[in-house]
């Protein structure tokens, strides 16, 4: 599964209306948050990869039991050539081979489903997450909070200075703290 909290972009500017004159303006206090590193870092991400990890293994044992009867009728069906036309044995072969894509299908379907689930059940914490990263930018006066990458990419691009403030482990400790754990959604459920 891909970093979740990748889905979050922070940039939150706390700045005041600005004077007129940007020359009176003391340089921005910038700070960054490496999503990637707050993901290792984050309980409630390796909570929540357990669970959609347990929902996919839940999910292939079931479907398991239809391959195995899939593969039962193929063997079936070698068997049976020996005894049948060559039409009614491509008929049959036919028929199999496209409930056996069904079904390879129907479980791609079933995981992409779960990992949506999971998705939406990180999606549902960047709310809290944000409201965190706020917290902490006004406790420490921060003007500017971003991602880390794009932050780098801004220095490297000569569009900002380096050397700003790391707050990753300040935002996963509290947002260890406030949200451990969250649910997967439920099969079918609404966002």
């Amino acid at each position: 599964m891909k970093t979740l909290l990748r889905s979050t972009l922070l940039l939150i500017a706390l700045a005041g209306t600005a004077p007129a004159l940007a020359e009176t303006l003391p340089p921005p206090r910038i700070a960054v948050v490496d999503l990637d590193d707050l993901s290792r870092k984050s309980l409630v991400t390796h909570d929540l990869e357990k669970k959609v990890n347990a929902a996919k293994e839940t999910f292939r044992q079931t479907s398991k039991y239809r391959f195995e009867g899939l593969q039962d009728e193929l063997r079936q069906l070698r068997i049976d050539a020996a005894n049948m036309s060559e039409e009614e044995r491509t008929q049959r072969q036919n028929s199999l081979e496209e409930r056996i894509t069904q079904a390879a299908e129907e479980q791609k379907q079933g995981l992409d489903a779960i990992d949506a689930r999971g998705q939406a059940a990180m999606d549902s914490l960047q709310v809290k997450l944000q409201t965190i990263v706020k917290r902490v930018a006004e406790g420490m006066t921060l003007d500017i909070v971003m991602d880390k990458k794009a932050y780098d990419e801004l220095v490297a691009g000569k569009l900002a200075a380096p050397g700003a403030n790391d707050i990753t482990g300040l935002v996963a400790t509290f947002l260890n703290a406030e949200v451990p754990t969250v649910e997967l959604p439920a099969q079918g459920a609404k966002p």
